[in-house]
């Protein structure tokens, strides 16, 4: 491929804003392609990609390069990098002019360390070993490689089969998996927002894990149902449709925005069934004592099961971070668990595989908590799945 030193820059500029600055990979890619219209989508593409396995694969690099990725000529050193191990000429230009190939290789052949090998942190490395055993390499073998392109069919408006072939008419090719049948696979990642089937409402993006929580609930048509953590309403959306617009949703986060986008989404799915959708409060709380048939806490977490995805936090996170994570999560079980009616079923989700933050977490609630008792469990594992890690408990309320 032939390189243009203005789109490297723009890396170069990227990998400041996320490194350097602190900006989210897809953000700062959406501002890039923003103030330069006139790429094409060969440019895109490469400027998604690059950064996407420079923000992945960061320790790795670092160690090959023999530099850190926060100065200018460290950057430029990395980038050049990415450009050996991916078998691509570089140009001749002076920013490359220390990158030595056959250095590169050696340091790659020569790494004894696991967790630069799979570029991970050496303190988060330790835990998920301690937490996971030998599963946590193959896990994060997994996870160090792209996530599929999944979408949700909106089933309160089209069947999978005809969206395929709505879709194919506007140029995306896609194709049903019988163990998802809401989820349609797309065979080219590309940008689906701009589509006129989207904007109809006809499908929803969502992580093929993600699409496996709503039916774990065992919501039935008619039922009463909390969604306590409902974030922008991936899943809020998806209860919606299982329970065929019937029933009612009282859906609730502690972000406004995100209500608003929730809002949004709903009117343009054709939902009908979410009665209120509001910023929870202690007051919100007290008025739906003993409630709802389902209540679903997709508590705050990690998302050490997403990093498929959004590689970039396994740089963010921090020991003390996840400790605060662990009792945020105590206080949302303790705090909400209220808002369910006796006979009815509790639904803990997170998207990270760590037992400290699903397993331990629901035995905690269950001992001190003795009208509940245990019903089942599920961990996704992304080597399983080859979308995000997600761990389901349900939970039954006794009098």
């Amino acid at each position: 491929m032939k390189w243009h030193h203005n789109l490297a820059k723009a890396v170069i500029e990227a990998l400041e804003e996320v490194f350097n600055r602190q900006k989210q990979a897809d953000k700062t890619i959406n501002s890039l392609l923003k103030s330069n219209k006139k790429w094409g989508s060969r440019d895109r593409k490469f400027l998604a990609r690059v950064l996407y396995d420079i923000v992945r694969w960061k320790r790795l690099y670092e160690y090959l390069a023999g530099t850190d990725i926060l100065t200018r000529e460290g950057k430029w050193q990395i980038l050049g990098v990415w450009a050996v191990l991916n078998q691509i000429n570089l140009p001749d230009w002076p920013d490359f002019q220390q990158i030595d190939r056959d250095r590169i290789f050696q340091n790659f052949h020569n790494i004894n360390s696991e967790a630069i090998r799979q570029s991970i942190p050496d303190w988060l490395f330790q835990l998920g070993k301690a937490q996971l055993g030998g599963r946590w390499i193959t896990e994060l073998k997994a996870m160090n490689k792209e996530a599929p392109l999944t979408i949700r069919v909106n089933t309160l408006k089209i069947k999978p089969e005809k969206l395929i072939k709505i879709l194919e008419n506007e140029d995306v090719k896609s194709f049903l998996n019988p163990e998802y049948p809401e989820a349609l696979f797309i065979k080219e990642r590309k940008k689906l927002t701009h589509l006129k089937s989207y904007r109809q409402g006809l499908f929803e993006i969502q992580d093929i894990s993600s699409q496996l929580v709503a039916p774990f609930t065992g919501v039935r048509p008619g039922d009463t149902v909390i969604d306590a953590c409902a974030g922008a309403g991936g899943k809020t959306l998806h209860l919606a449709t299982l329970l065929q617009n019937k029933g009612q949703i009282m859906a609730y986060d502690i972000f406004p925005e995100k209500i608003v986008e929730l809002k949004r989404r709903a009117k343009r799915n054709g939902v009908k069934n979410i009665k209120e959708a509001a910023v929870i409060t202690p007051e919100i709380i007290k008025k739906n004592h003993n409630k709802a048939d389902i209540l679903l806490l997709d508590a705050p977490c990690s998302s050490l099961g997403t990093l498929r995805r959004n590689p970039g936090l396994k740089w963010e996170l921090n020991p003390d971070k996840i400790k605060k994570i662990n009792i945020l999560q105590k206080n949302i079980l303790t705090d909400y668990e209220q808002m369910l009616k006796p006979g009815g079923y509790l639904i803990y989700v997170t998207c990270s595989i760590l037992p400290m933050e699903n397993q331990m977490i629901v035995n905690d609630f269950l001992s001190t908590h003795k009208n509940y008792t245990f019903v089942d469990d599920v961990t996704v594992f992304p080597s399983a799945v080859k979308g995000d890690g997600f761990y389901m408990a349900k939970l039954k309320k006794h009098l």
